[in-house]
């Protein structure tokens, strides 16, 4: 974590989260804002501006440029990640704006593209699916592949999810808070239905025992301590899945959770599912953003018939 050494920029980063944890962004969504202030804090404490009613758009640009040449684990951020840091300083004027902690807001001038990735999104076919499920070792992990495909979850909507969500006796999920903050229900079938029994009635209780459980843990996905699945575990554990396929062409892909999502949309089109049953299914907001993988699937569709 960053360092801020100023107790003011430390105080604006916690109050930020809590407004945007008030306006309904996930917890994951909130913390990940956080961050982002406090680098930007950690920055300006750099330059020595430790008022951030001193602050102009200068400074906010040339945060931008810094984060185009900053590198991580895993090279340098990708255009997406950017973008969203600098939302994140943007709302944070915005809010000094709409509170009169400053009098003008130093970024409304300055405009940041949106990163325009047209790139074809990645999937499994449904007998690299099916592979999938036939080398789980364990129903935890027949479970989450049948949370994040049969049931078309986000990442940050598979770690919110809770053991109330769930109704088996009814065949549906409820996702509470989605994108943009809306709640859905998902009808999930016999199979999955079968899948989250298992793995709750079967397996829950021991991960139950380890040293992070706290007896107010709602979370249905348990990690082995006992804690709620994060996105990074999901990954993980897919990730074993999918080296026991021994499948290269599986591997090559490399799927992530999510990507069981777009999977999953694919193969319901497929199946002549109309676009606007797909669309309720996963919880889009706009038709147009659905029919994006009516594109990818008369994509598949051809090479099917070209083999």
């Amino acid at each position: 974590m960053i360092q801020v050494y100023d107790e003011e920029y430390n105080k604006l980063a916690k109050e930020l989260k809590n407004h945007f944890e008030i306006l309904g962004h996930s917890k994951y969504g909130a913390i990940n804002k956080y961050k982002f202030i406090m680098e930007f804090f950690h920055q300006l404490e750099q330059k020595g501006i430790n008022d951030i009613k001193a602050v102009n758009s200068k400074e906010i640009a040339q945060h931008y440029k810094y984060l185009q040449q900053r590198t991580g684990k895993a090279g340098k951020l990708s255009e997406k990640s950017i973008y969203t840091h600098m939302t994140a300083v943007q709302q944070l004027f915005s809010y000094l704006l709409r509170k009169g902690t400053i009098k003008t807001d130093p970024g409304s001038a300055l405009k940041f593209p949106y990163p325009n990735n047209k790139s074809e999104r990645i999937i499994l076919t449904q007998n690299e699916i099916q592979e999938l499920y036939k080398v789980s070792e364990n129903h935890q992990q027949r479970a989450i592949l049948s949370l994040a495909y049969g049931c078309g979850l986000r990442s940050f909507e598979l770690e919110a999810i809770n053991i109330e969500d769930i109704k088996l006796r009814q065949g549906i999920l409820i996702v509470p808070r989605g994108k943009g903050n809306k709640r859905r229900v998902v009808p999930i079938s016999s199979r999955v239905i079968q899948d989250l029994e298992n793995y709750y009635f079967k397996e829950r209780e021991q991960l139950s025992k380890g040293r992070n459980y706290e007896e107010t843990q709602q979370a249905f996905m348990l990690h082995s301590r006992g804690g709620r699945m994060m996105k990074y575990t999901y990954n993980k554990y897919l990730k074993r899945i999918i080296e026991r396929t021994g499948n290269q062409a599986i591997k090559s892909k490399n799927i992530t959770i999510h990507n069981l999502r777009h999977s999953i949309a694919t193969h319901l089109l497929e199946q002549g599912v109309k676009v606007e049953q797909v669309r309720e299914f996963l919880g889009h907001s706009q038709l147009e953003t659905t029919e994006i993988y009516t594109r990818v699937g008369q994509k598949q569709l051809q090479k099917l018939v070209e083999c």
